[in-house]
């Protein structure tokens, strides 16, 4: 998670969060029940950040017509596919923008516990 992804005035997650990397996944982790702290340490060393996690319900990430499907290794891991597809490229950027700002908007910041 990077710290342009928060906006640490209101506590919210931006939708940048959520875009799909260049190979159309957005990579993520399966957290339900887990503490922050359980989180923190699911996610390996090269992964984990200062900032934080950002976490959604699976439930909205299908509301959002994408799928969440289970990619391990690592434990837990999930990527969120089905990303809108439209052959001119500013019309796809746009789509996949306001999708990604329907799940931030359900979205919460999980900050790290002090160590």
């Amino acid at each position: 998670m990077s710290s342009s992804w928060v906006a640490k005035d209101l506590g919210r997650i931006k939708h940048n969060a959520y875009l799909p990397a260049p190979d159309d996944d957005t990579s993520v982790f399966r957290c339900t029940e887990l503490s922050a702290g359980a989180v923190r340490n699911l996610m390996s060393e090269d992964r984990l950040t200062e900032h934080g996690a950002a976490v959604v319900a699976v439930g909205m990430i299908r509301r959002a017509t994408l799928d969440a499907l289970a990619s391990e290794p690592p434990k837990r891991h999930v990527n969120i596919r089905g990303w809108p597809r439209n052959l001119d490229p500013d019309e796809q950027k746009a789509q996949r923008k306001e999708v990604a700002k329907l799940i931030a908007e359900e979205a919460r910041h999980m900050p790290w516990p002090a160590n």
